[in-house]
């Protein structure tokens, strides 16, 4: 072996080691995912959007579970892709959202289809990226109308119940993966039930005085279509579109502001969970544990390969000098 032949085993280790430190090195994955759409899914699959944060692993993948909500997003190892459960990690029974990708992390790669009713449909505005709710929607808003103060004749445009839920609201907690709101010093509260928003009494009610039929990840960012609830001539309770009626941010962690779109439901007119965000996790994948493997055994390989050189020189005698040229089989 000459100089140019021992300096390209020096390469060769130096580049392994390399290898061993860049494919090895600690993947990290969002803990906070917001997973959200335009409206053609919103209309179908609304409350299966909104954040997620992670809770602890499966298939050897981050899973995650809806903030406030009933859904799980996971990786389904026989399948190798990651889909969306309504009951637990592992079930597939009634998934209507898959992500085609084998990626170690949710947010590597969005290749996201839908369940439309009959087939699965590619979506390229289904994404799943890494989000915190307090950076894209606000934690105060204000709920107002210039129609709260119209009358024709002896009728208001508004009704007793629909202006009282009009005023400022403040985040209390989280629901179906967005924000549940609540008006100061009242009893009124503003949020995301079955694929839209409502203003109501109580949470959990399906039945209020002011909501959307379609829905949003954030409700500042729906800039129209709101409803309000009123009497027909029969007496009959119906919504009214209030064209005036807007949802204004008070305030907010930071000025991001995606766009969410929102979509139709039918609801009837008329537990406060405080979630601590998880710390960053990072784990190994498959892939670099077995690259790092290899370059490993190989580096033990050469090593071997060397040493038994050096126990044959030594045993014959050589020293010094000529024990390193004679080991490295390099010529003086």
């Amino acid at each position: 072996m000459d100089k140019n032949k021992f300096s390209s085993w020096i390469v060769l280790l130096i580049l392994l080691a390399c290898l061993n430190l860049s494919i090895c090195k600690e993947k990290e994955c969002c803990t906070s995912l917001l997973l959200e759409s335009d409206e053609v899914v919103h209309k179908q699959h609304g409350d299966r959007l909104g954040f997620y944060t992670q809770l602890g692993y499966y298939g050897a993948r981050p899973a995650y579970r809806q903030q406030g909500g009933h859904f799980f997003l996971f990786y389904h190892e026989d399948e190798q892709h990651w889909i969306d459960s309504h009951y637990f990690y592992g079930a597939t029974l009634f998934s209507k959202l898959v992500n085609e990708m084998d990626g170690y992390c949710l947010d590597d790669h969005n290749n996201w289809s839908f369940y439309n009713g009959s087939v699965l449909t590619y979506s390229e505005m289904l994404t799943s990226k890494c989000s915190k709710i307090e950076d894209v929607c606000c934690q105060e808003i204000k709920l107002s109308s210039s129609n709260s103060e119209v009358k024709t004749g002896n009728h208001s445009f508004y009704g007793e119940e629909p202006k009282e839920s009009l005023g400022d609201y403040r985040a209390i907690g989280m629901n179906n993966g967005r924000y549940i709101y609540q008006k100061k010093n009242h009893d009124k509260f503003l949020e995301y039930g079955d694929r839209y928003w409502l203003v109501s009494s109580g949470v959990g009610r399906t039945s209020g005085h002011i909501h959307h039929q379609r829905g949003s990840v954030c409700p500042e960012h729906i800039e129209k279509e709101w409803q309000i609830s009123d009497k027909n001539e029969d007496g009959q309770w119906v919504w009214k579109e209030d064209p005036e009626l807007k949802i204004t941010c008070l305030k907010q962690m930071n000025d991001m502001k995606p766009k969410h779109v929102s979509q139709k439901t039918s609801p009837v007119a008329q537990p406060y969970t405080q979630i601590d965000p998880v710390e960053q996790a990072s784990s190994f994948s498959a892939g670099a544990v077995v690259f790092g493997c290899i370059s490993m055994l190989l580096l033990f390989m050469m090593i071997t390969f060397f040493a038994r050189r050096f126990y044959r020189a030594w045993g014959r005698g050589v020293h010094g000098k000529k024990l390193f040229f004679e080991t490295m089989d390099m010529m003086e």
